[in-house]
């Protein structure tokens, strides 16, 4: 019996979700330069021709990945935090949500934040793709940035730190974080206390 419509969208849709769990894990791993469709492809278990019909190139597929899969990711570990209270204690809530994601089962998590995080990283190295990552990393800057200045506007953070500096710092120790539970697992990984990490801010 011939394949309906229905089953053809649920394999093509099968098929689009492997490709990009496997492009998420080695993008976050090798990172844009080093990753390549090869090995995506032999990944998968389909064909160069195949992953190709799906997406026209690398940067469309890193695109797309970004877009459909790690920020989504992100976002959704976020649903719970209240913006509306102050400075401190959205990125208490905030750095609590990175923990409680980083330590549930869901190895795609960290793998999402290491590829985030590994954005400042390509967008050095002036691939093709660096408008989007811009992009991205600015966009990620620019909201821990906002938290901070809104904490030391009302006087909970410290005022002589330098803003940017500490956002580095922030992202730097995530990125840390999201590496050694990719090494670890989930049942292995341990985070720091949360006043470890706000102790960056006074």
């Amino acid at each position: 019996m011939p394949r309906t419509k229905l089953q053809y969208e649920l394999i093509r849709n099968e098929r689009k979700d492997l490709i990009l769990t496997a492009a998420l894990f080695i993008f976050s791993t090798k990172g844009y330069n080093s990753a390549s469709m090869d090995e995506i492809s032999k990944t998968v278990g389909c064909s160069h021709g195949l992953l190709f019909h799906y997406y026209s190139s690398k940067k469309d597929l890193y695109i797309s990945l970004i877009n459909e899969v790690a920020m989504p990711l992100i976002k959704k570990s976020f649903e719970g935090i209240n913006f509306n209270q102050s400075g401190k204690g959205i990125m208490r809530d905030v750095c609590n949500a990175f923990f409680k994601a980083l330590k549930s089962n869901n190895d795609q998590f960290s793998w999402a934040i290491n590829l985030l995080l590994n954005i400042d990283d390509t967008v050095g190295n002036k691939s093709n793709s660096v408008s989007v990552l811009k992009k991205h990393h600015q966009s990620v800057v620019a909201s821990i940035s906002a938290i901070i200045e809104q904490g030391k506007a009302e006087g909970d953070f410290n005022k002589e730190k330098d803003t940017y500096q500490s956002v580095i710092a922030f992202m730097a120790l995530i990125k840390g974080l999201s590496y050694i539970r990719m090494q670890l697992g989930y049942k292995k990984f341990i985070y720091p206390d949360v006043n470890i990490i706000m102790g960056l801010f006074y």
